[in-house]
């Protein structure tokens, strides 16, 4: 897999960046019918399964720049996603958003610094390419 910084940063901006905002100018039956079709209740626990997979990305990447050995957690991804929905069910859309906020802010960061060899390896090129385009493309609001 190829991917490059600009590719990465276009789709972090673009997509994930105008997320909320698109997701937000649904109507109320739009909104209803995206989140159904997701298969999550509430937009805030879309947005708690998006930060269990970043958090957990966020943790991969430089684990595996510094151990080409490393290989990232087995996980039961319904339950991954419960579990993640779960833990901060107890917040509200605002304290949510704010977390997914700063996520966001740290991937483009994470990306920014980068050294251009990490584009070159592949655990790392799919890594970034599955957490960050392919993450997007699942939840496409297009």
């Amino acid at each position: 897999m190829t991917i490059t910084r600009e590719q990465l940063l276009a789709s972090l901006h673009t997509d994930w960046g105008t997320f909320i905002e698109r997701f937000r100018r649904l109507s109320p039956e739009a909104q209803a019918a995206y989140l159904q079709q997701q298969g999550y209740a509430r937009f805030a626990d879309l947005l708690a399964h998006a930060i269990a997979w970043w958090q957990e990305g966020l943790a991969a990447i430089p684990a595996i720049l510094s151990d080409s050995a490393y290989t990232s957690p087995d996980h039961d991804v319904d339950q991954f996603n419960a579990q993640a929905v779960e833990r901060l069910h107890d917040l509200n859309e605002a304290a949510i958003v704010a977390i997914f906020a700063d996520l966001h802010q740290q991937w483009i960061d994470l990306v920014n610094g980068l050294p251009a060899e990490a584009f070159q390896n592949e655990k790392i090129a799919d890594r970034l390419h599955i957490e960050i385009i392919g993450h997007y493309a699942e939840h496409s609001l297009a």
